[in-house]
């Protein structure tokens, strides 16, 4: 038999199995497009122009990795699907005298052509779309638009070495599948079923536990310390709850129902019960899939979405001033030398100094042993990373100048703040000496008080320089050396434009230098471009990250719907000889549907509402710190979604209703 025949009965197959391959095919050239464009701006070196382009690349490039990932994964997932439909024809044309060799040969000609197919589609696509993409990125920035075509080859390299190996896997695991299965094994294979599956009480029970650790995590972790580590592991357990759930605990539910004899005995549930029950374990894990990608595009849409759009936020939250200026424990001489640089080089510029302070700071980290009584951290100690805490201390002398206020403190007394509030305890003990806390009446956190954080802070105002040196000199006798020493910070708004700003702060920076001191100093306008690029980028990327579950949620449900449509279609074709109506096979459609496929989109609605408090607190240290804002946008995209969902839904109980009847 020729090459041209191979080539003709692999068209063949695929035109005929277009129900199946035309979605896997679209869903191929979707991955590939999205993983060309993704790469050729990673590599796009004019977004080095833009500030903070760099770091947009590195974000790109960690997103061409997550896709490259993902997208090889979902595609072995979806192979299953296709493979079974095929098992069938695969074991008639063996039994019809075809050896495994030339069924090898008619697999290796279909996948050709569905990579070429993929690979042409995907790359073509990624090219014409990629400067429509890029544009959108800069609109995204603000940055100025660039003009003109930019075709990476090496992106295109890259990309057909990555997705051409990723076929050449999949069709060497086609082909092992084959190869060990005899003629009426695969003749069966797509007829295969599964039986009834028992109940199984220790999965059903892991699943609530996982589930419950996970959601216990979510809401009660509070640490900064603690939260990325403790949003990864809640995020496993939350996966591992939710598929042993949807395993054991929907067996569990369709059996119940399948006991109250009054609801199972009605056509159009007893055809969608006792069909969903005889399927459970596979249908189960398929939409524990869904729930799971679902849940992954609305944490990732509603999460970068309000960091884009609480951008002003951050910033105020990070940058408390225009203008900020530290550096260690400097005498008077030199803090008075720092006050005219600043003075001389606004005046020269013609701005306004507006809402400056000053005052000396020190700040280190100590557990909480009990109460309102913190040591040294002992890193060896169990649990002692939920007791860290961070101690900011400065006198009331700078809390008066710089606040206003009129606090009068004796020594060994102190105010004490947790966060934004009060501290209500009598006492606080700072490594063994303890200091009888005043009401702060009046007084309120200075300025910069916040830029360390809400959770887990104590900021103490101490009666004199003295007793902050005392501080000092227990933490370096403790530690060795102290963690940073008293520092100085001198800070200002000023009321002239962002470009101004900047001009003023690269002058006083160039003439600080000649103060022999070490000076570290930031400008809101200055890095307003970079977190501006950062948050976009951020955005830009869990847009597509989104489009790529959600393209893989779609086809999971299409693969689903035509499954079951063909796995059902033989079991309508007898009811209806017994006298089923086409409108009672439509109203159990309905009813399976409303039982089964709209479950993952209310599991995933529950992983949201417990994971709300965790991912806001995620949020907090990238100094987004709208909570309102966060919840409207996480609204927002559940609602979007679920209304996708639903369309797609109706979309796809058509192919089954086809297929069925």
């Amino acid at each position: 038999m020729s090459i041209l025949f191979y080539m003709r009965l692999a068209a063949q197959n695929i035109r005929k199995n277009s129900r199946t391959y035309v979605p896997y095919i679209l869903t191929c050239i979707g991955s590939v497009m999205v993983f060309n464009i993704l790469l050729s701006l990673s590599l796009n070196t004019d977004l080095d122009d833009i500030y903070g382009g760099s770091n947009m690349r590195m974000i790109l490039c960690l997103g061409c990795i997550i896709i490259a990932v993902f997208t090889g994964l979902f595609l072995f997932y979806t192979n299953s699907f296709l493979i079974k439909r095929r098992k069938t024809e695969i074991g008639l044309f063996n039994i019809l005298g075809m050896e495994k060799k030339h069924i090898g040969r008619i697999m290796f000609f279909e996948t050709v052509t569905i990579a070429m197919i993929s690979l042409t589609g995907g790359i073509g696509g990624g090219f014409l779309l990629s400067k429509g993409v890029y544009l959108l990125l800069l609109r995204m920035v603000r940055a100025e638009v660039q003009w003109g075509f930019h075709f990476s080859g090496n992106a295109a390299a890259v990309t057909v070495i990555f997705y051409g190996c990723l076929f050449l896997v999949i069709l060497a695991v086609n082909m092992a599948r084959v190869h060990v299965s005899s003629p009426m094994e695969l003749l069966r294979g797509g007829l295969e079923g599964e039986r009834e599956p028992k109940t199984r009480w220790i999965t059903a029970v892991a699943g609530i536990v996982f589930l419950g650790m996970g959601y216990y995590m979510a809401v009660v972790t509070e640490n900064p310390i603690s939260l990325i580590t403790g949003f990864f592991v809640a995020v496993i357990f939350v996966i591992i709850g939710t598929y042993c759930l949807f395993i054991a605990g929907s067996t569990a539910i369709l059996k119940f129902m399948k006991r109250r004899k009054t609801f199972y005995y009605k056509t159009e549930h007893f055809i969608a019960v006792s069909g969903m029950l005889y399927r459970m374990k596979q249908n189960a894990a398929g939409l524990a899939g869904i729930c799971v990608l679902s849940t992954s595009v609305m944490v990732m849409l509603s999460s970068t979405v309000s960091l884009y759009s609480g951008i002003n936020d951050v910033l105020e939250n990070r940058f408390v001033r225009d203008i900020s200026l530290k550096t260690g424990d400097i005498d008077d001489s030199v803090r008075e030398r720092m006050d005219q640089i600043v003075a001389d080089v606004l005046q020269e510029k013609g701005l306004c100094q507006e809402n400056a302070f000053r005052y000396k700071d020190f700040v280190f980290s100590a557990s909480e042993e009990t109460p309102g009584v913190l040591v040294l951290v002992d890193p060896k100690r169990s649990g002692e990373l939920n007791r860290v805490r961070t101690v900011c201390a400065i006198t009331q002398d700078d809390y008066n100048r710089s606040m206003g206020a009129e606090l009068s403190l004796k020594p060994g007394e102190a105010v004490v703040f947790t966060g934004d509030s009060p501290y209500m305890g009598d006492s606080l003990t700072l490594y063994g000496r303890t200091y009888r806390t005043v009401p702060p009446g009046e007084a309120q956190l200075w300025d910069t008080g916040s830029s360390f954080g809400s959770y887990g802070t104590f900021y103490v105002i101490l009666s004199d320089m003295e007793e902050m040196k005392k501080l000092v000199l227990m933490d370096m006798q403790l530690n060795g050396a102290a963690e940073r020493g008293i520092q100085y910070e001198y800070a200002f708004d000023l009321d002239g434009s962002g470009e101004m700003q900047v001009q003023a702060y690269t002058e006083i920076m160039d003439r600080m230098k000649e103060l022999a001191v070490p000076i570290r100093g930031e400008a809101a306008a200055e890095e307003w471009g970079f977190y501006f690029s950062l948050h976009a980028g951020l955005l830009f990327l869990g847009i597509f990250l989104g489009a790529i579950f959600i393209m893989a949620t779609v086809l999971i449900i299409y693969y689903k719907q035509v499954t079951e449509g063909y796995d059902d279609k033989i079991r309508f074709e007898i009811m209806q000889k017994v006298g089923l109506s086409k409108a009672e096979i439509r109203s159990s459609i309905r009813s399976q549907i409303l039982m089964m496929f709209f479950l993952p989109l209310a599991a995933s609605g529950v992983h949201i509402m417990f994971a709300f408090p965790m991912i806001a607190r995620l949020l907090a240290l990238m100094n987004m710190t709208n909570v309102k804002l966060f919840a409207w946008c996480t609204a927002g995209t559940f609602g979007v979604f679920a209304a996708a969902y639903c369309a797609v839904y109706i979309m796809t109980s058509r192919v089954y209703m086809k297929i069925v009847s």
